[in-house]
């Protein structure tokens, strides 16, 4: 399992996509920021609401369905002498490197909104609660992390890069989650019983995405616990579905 990270982080610095769309977030995100001319918004607010807009999140789920494809095609798995019951640490071993390239995406996004802020004048580039930001950058890492496994479980599913590309771009914008709201309140039309589960419970608030964006627009006031649950769940149900997938598959 170590040596197939090791190998992996290998062709992550080695992967040309991962360069490409590093640079086009980090000239965004800065010309973004230098053109702000809001009076009232403060650097956090405009970093959430950049990172929690779903652009690094299309970014994650098109790099992990690249990076998996170019695993296949560059015949790395067929040099892999993997018993059956041990392809499943195959999926698991890419799992590393979403985090890693979901975590330089936020940190270069950090760094070039916190460049192209400067020219805002005295207090409105500084950073108001350095432990807020930090958490809020950790919870979106996970989050992003978990949806890049998503469309890495996608694409094993699939085989192809197509389907997972396009669910990735409908996913980003969370179209599912507003499907699951307007299900969610023609239902309570229906049983107005139902109204207080729906408040506390309705699933179209508790998907990986709806969280990413809550994130942004809570200006960082968040509950913990809430987004650990969904985090959790998440992690567990697409790694075990991705690894279940790879196992199941005769050639690899």
């Amino acid at each position: 399992m170590l040596n197939l990270i090791k190998m992996n982080l290998y062709r992550f610095f080695k992967t040309r996509v991962f360069y490409v769309t590093l640079l086009i977030t980090i000239i965004g995100s800065g010309l973004l920021a230098g053109l702000d001319t809001d009076p009232t918004s403060q650097f956090e607010e405009l970093y959430a609401s950049f990172t929690s807009s779903g652009y690094i999140l299309i970014m994650v789920g098109v790099f992990a369905i690249v990076f998996s494809e170019e695993e296949r095609k560059s015949g790395f798995l067929k040099n892999l002498l993997t018993p059956s019951s041990g392809k499943k640490y195959i999926f698991a071993a890419k799992i590393p490197v979403v985090f890693l390239y979901s975590l330089i995406m936020f940190l270069g996004a950090l760094v070039a909104i916190r460049i192209g802020s400067l020219g805002w004048g005295e207090g409105r580039c500084s950073v108001q609660s350095m432990g807020t930001l930090i958490s809020f950058i950790v919870l979106e890492v996970i989050l992003h992390t978990v949806f890049g496994i998503a469309m890495m479980a996608l694409y094993e599913i699939t085989r192809n890069t197509i389907i997972p590309i396009m669910i990735t771009i409908f996913g980003s914008a969370n179209l599912h989650g507003m499907l699951f709201n307007f299900l969610e309140i023609k239902l309570v039309s229906m049983r107005p019983a139902l109204a207080g589960f729906m408040e506390k419970y309705a699933l179209s608030r508790n998907f990986i995405v709806t969280k990413t964006q809550d994130l942004g627009i809570s200006g960082m006031s968040f509950s913990y616990v809430n987004i650990i649950v969904v985090i959790v769940i998440g992690l567990i149900f697409y790694s075990v579905m991705g690894m279940c997938i790879f196992t199941k598959r005769d050639t690899i």
